[in-house]
């Protein structure tokens, strides 16, 4: 089972209260390092090696976060993944919308720090 994350002020927090979507597997396949998860080096995403804001970078981010979140397809628990991202001054914004298995639309923003 999984416990819920919410978003509170831009910060996670746990609750122990059943999740009732995929939102927490979109979060941590996000904010996990890939590489660093020491049960499956290959979960988690390559976001953190972006450094610059080039669109060559919003690119990539788009391409990191299709590769992240890839295994929710490939287990049936999502049917459709989209990923929009934007360029801002300091920073890659991103809306990630993932269609559950179920039919259920989670959207999910988040960004990337660059420079």
């Amino acid at each position: 089972m999984d416990f819920r994350i919410d978003m509170k002020d831009g910060l996670p927090e746990m609750t122990f209260e059943k999740a009732g979507n995929i939102g927490n597997n979109i979060f941590l396949s996000l904010g996990i390092q890939k590489g660093s998860f020491f049960q499956n080096p290959e979960f988690g995403s390559r976001l953190h090696e972006l450094k610059k804001n080039t669109a060559r970078s919003a690119a990539l981010a788009k391409d990191y976060t299709l590769e992240a979140l890839k295994w929710l397809k490939d287990t049936g628990r999502a049917k459709e993944i989209e990923v929009s991202v934007e360029r801002k001054t300091d920073r890659l914004e991103m809306l990630v919308e993932v269609t559950q298995a179920d039919g259920v639309k989670i959207s999910y923003e988040t960004f990337v720090e660059v420079i």
